[in-house]
């Protein structure tokens, strides 16, 4: 109430929405105090097409100042995502699981694009998951799950596998420029993918 740039009846309609809950606007329930801001008898348009303009905007600032622009977000994302393979192929056998004599060549899989490389990583854990699934079945007939160790050595070594994950998805880029090849953002062609960086 002290910006004197507002106008008393957004003000007031603010205080009203808030009250009655934001999310409730969102859906189309508005105060009715927002009317005195409108002549129009279709007020809520305009006035829902502002809020949504309004939450973008928030969202965006949000975003870069978390993730920096757009270009450093898709940088940041493959970042994340290399460290995970990296995982995937270097982690021991009794954390990964999966057998990785099927496994293509990493550098195969970090030439993909970010939404290639996210869809390898999905198909990794479902086996993976499949895999402990199955271990933690008593079917009275032992497999090779089996000699992964006793269910507290596979639950702790779920853990660290799990929590190298968590970290590669945490991690920041680094300080050196993403200009080489090596970061896998050209393909063998040279040309960069055909992936837009995310919002």
């Amino acid at each position: 109430y002290s910006d004197a740039n507002v106008d008393i009846n957004a003000k007031l309609a603010f205080t009203s929405q808030t009250f009655l809950g934001w999310e409730d606007a969102f859906q189309g329930r508005f105060s009715q105090k927002w009317q005195a801001l409108s002549s129009d008898k279709n007020w809520a348009k305009p006035v829902l097409t502002e809020l949504m303009n309004w939450g973008r905007a928030c969202w965006s600032n949000r975003c870069t100042h978390l993730f920096g622009e757009r270009k450093d977000q898709y940088h940041l994302r493959r970042h994340r995502l290399h460290l995970q393979v990296k995982i995937w192929y270097e982690s021991p056998r009794t954390q990964v699981l999966v057998n990785r004599t099927n496994f293509p060549d990493r550098a195969s899989i970090l030439h993909r694009n970010n939404e290639g490389i996210a869809r390898w990583l999905d198909q990794q854990h479902a086996v993976r998951d499949s895999m402990r699934n199955r271990a933690s079945q008593t079917t009275g007939q032992l497999t090779m799950d089996r000699f992964m160790g006793t269910t507290v050595t596979r639950r702790h070594q779920n853990l660290i596998f799990q929590g190298s994950l968590q970290e590669a998805r945490r991690a920041n880029l680094p300080d050196i420029e993403h200009t080489t090849g090596s970061d896998g953002d050209h393909s063998h062609g040279g040309t960069p993918p055909s992936e837009e960086p995310p919002d």
